[in-house]
């Protein structure tokens, strides 16, 4: 915008004060006309006010639009603090949930050392009795060959 602005006033003021070839080639104290310069300055302000609104209006695009965006992002940060809320208490939730489960899971934790006991001490029961069968039937066998 600013370089058609330049160019627009350029020629208005171009159009208002000859150059200066035109200028030697006119008479040095003739001026121009006055109804002319006005016919040339009503087309300067017309020109110069088209300009002006443009730029106004290209302005109160850019902050309606600014401003659009604004909404939407307080319309997101209040989702994602809506969302955010949700989850703190979700886990605030859990956490006590946790906590009354405690005791419980310590327990099957203790329940779980105790049948690994258990199974240790089974495992060495039944080799203790294997060895035990087996001797009793040794000893069975030396009675039967014995009688």
């Amino acid at each position: 915008f600013e370089f058609f602005a330049m160019e627009s006033e350029q020629s208005a003021v171009s159009s208002i004060t000859p150059s200066e070839p035109e200028q030697a080639a006119s008479h040095p104290k003739q001026e121009k006309n006055p109804e002319q310069l006005e016919v040339v300055s009503h087309d300067l302000f017309e020109k110069l006010s088209t300009y002006l609104q443009a730029e106004l209006s290209g302005t109160k695009d850019t902050y309606a639009l600014l401003e659009e965006l604004n909404t939407i992002a307080i319309d997101q940060y209040t989702n994602l603090t809506h969302s955010a809320t949700q989850i703190k208490d979700s886990l605030h939730d859990l956490d006590v949930k946790y906590k009354l489960l405690l005791p419980y899971l310590e327990q099957l934790n203790q329940l779980d050392v105790s049948v690994a006991s258990l199974e240790q001490a089974t495992l060495r029961l039944d080799a203790y009795t294997k060895v035990l069968e087996s001797k009793v039937q040794k000893i069975r066998e030396k009675m039967s060959t014995c009688t």
